[in-house]
């Protein structure tokens, strides 16, 4: 699940950068040779391009047993996969449905995250234009 995890690292950096822990936002400042207004502008941006990313990750880790890669769909690979008597396959299976149901919470946890910094982005002038 690579793209998940590409996704989840760029999402933690964008919440570091833009809670002003490190990051470019705060050395762009202090060095003079950016604007934090600029910085502000381009993480909403990135918060707002990165929405709809997590809400397709979700879509997929939450969909039904159809949805290739979802957790139903895991555990049912798993379930023929046991009663095909390929036990080891089973329980890998299943150890994968799992982690995939423990991202899908993280995914939710970064979704809100992301609706709280579109709040502020639009709270202070970096709503639909920025």
């Amino acid at each position: 699940m690579s793209r998940l995890t590409a996704t989840a690292a760029t999402l933690s950096l964008t919440f570091m950068l833009f809670a002003g822990q490190t990051g470019a936002a705060g050395a762009a400042d202090a060095s003079g040779t950016g604007d934090l207004r600029t910085a502000a502008a381009h993480d909403c941006q990135l918060i707002k391009d990165l929405q709809p990313v997590v809400a397709d990750l979700l879509a997929t880790v939450d969909g039904d047993a159809t949805t290739p890669g979802s957790s139903a769909w895991l555990n049912a690979q798993a379930a023929r996969a046991k009663a095909a008597g390929r036990t080891q396959l089973a329980t890998w299976l299943s150890e994968r449905a799992t982690l995939r149901q423990e991202q899908g919470t993280v995914l939710k946890t970064r979704q809100e995250l992301l609706g709280t910094g579109l709040s502020w982005c639009t709270a202070h002038g970096f709503g639909a234009g920025a």
